[in-house]
């Protein structure tokens, strides 16, 4: 039996709950949500069934019970979502369109990159019946499915650091994290005590806005240059994060970009012409093609990946950045007797 993951179980349930204006005994509900389905009667399933109400409720989600006179058992109590939880406040309204843009923009998202607030916030509007738009549920046997709609062509925005996920969950329960980080150029990483405040997305990168401890100051940290597992911990004592954290640091990143450029020549028509024309910002002086950048170690990686199709002409930096990691591809390749 395939693996069902608890968000994807308590999704259903919830589904199941909405479904039904009478409500469900635990008993229909064992039968008709994936993940609890084949699963033996017992404690252990009760403790779940338990766990997952509790997870909803942590949502914002209100369960009604209704207990039959005279069943003290509990177990001909029916279940139900009332009508009116999860639609939206009066003064919030959306149209067709609205609801269809929103409903995109949650399939393009990976629920690993919502915070909590958002991830509460679309578990209501998925559920709630006039934003599915009255799409017939999609049912297999005794099993509860999301409304079916054409996904497979639908891009997907997710993290792919592996940090990502133990960083957003300490900054999210307000826990100090433990970490190594390598920076560029240095031999060996160092050991990062950080009071997490945000997780930002950064022209296609994921970064951590946090305060270190061991520095007594704030930092960003480009997630993947974190090159151990992550490490929380309760905070020695509890710490404020500021309100502009995250638009702060992305402010921040934002002027560094506009105030750092490098000057390149590329063959007209390549890949690195192409590519780099439409990166943010580029513009094109006396020939030269001339890019922004946050980081000149990244951008370094960037031109190198081109090979011969770009060359930097200015500044000299940046050019002795690309040269070397070209040195290092050319060495790596030499042939070991004509080296010797």
């Amino acid at each position: 039996m395939a693996r069902i993951e608890a968000e994807e179980r308590q999704f259903s349930l919830l589904l199941a709950l909405v479904d039904a204006r009478a409500g469900f005994t635990k008993h229909e509900l064992f039968e008709r949500v994936a993940g609890y389905q084949g699963q033996a009667p017992g404690d252990a399933l009760e403790r779940m069934f338990e766990r997952d109400k509790d997870a909803l409720r942590e949502h914002g989600i209100v369960i009604d019970v209704v207990q039959p006179p005279g069943d003290d058992s509990n177990q001909q109590a029916r279940y139900r979502v009332l009508d009116g939880v999860l639609g939206d406040p009066a003064e919030l309204q959306f149209d067709a369109d609205e609801r269809e843009l929103l409903d995109l923009a949650l399939r393009v998202w990976h629920e690993g990159g919502l915070t909590e607030e958002a991830q509460r916030a679309a578990l209501k509007l998925r559920a709630d019946p006039e934003f599915r738009g009255g799409l017939p549920l999609e049912r297999t046997p005794g099993r509860i499915e999301e409304p079916a709609v054409a996904e497979v062509l639908l891009p997907r925005q997710r993290p792919r650091e592996r940090a990502f996920q133990a960083l957003k969950r300490a900054a999210d329960r307000g826990r100090e994290v433990v970490f190594d980080y390598l920076k560029p150029g240095e031999r060996a990483p160092r050991t990062r005590t950080v009071q997490p405040w945000a997780t930002v997305l950064f022209r296609g990168r994921w970064m951590l806005v946090g305060f270190d401890l061991g520095a007594e100051d704030s930092r960003t940290f480009l997630m993947q240059r974190i090159v151990s597992p992550v490490k929380d911990r309760a905070a020695r004592t509890p710490f404020e994060v500021p309100a502009d954290a995250a638009s702060g640091a992305i402010a921040k990143l934002e002027e560094i970009w506009a105030g750092a450029s490098v000057g390149v020549l590329a063959v007209p028509g390549s890949d690195a012409d192409i590519r780099l024309r439409h990166r943010p910002g580029t513009t094109e002086e006396d020939g030269l093609l001339v890019v922004h950048h946050a980081d000149r170690h990244l951008l370094a990686d960037e031109l190198a990946a081109f090979g011969a199709d770009v060359q930097v002409v200015w500044p000299e930096e940046q050019r002795a950045l690309v040269r070397a990691r070209l040195e290092r591809v050319r060495d790596a390749h030499a042939d070991p007797e004509e080296a010797a």
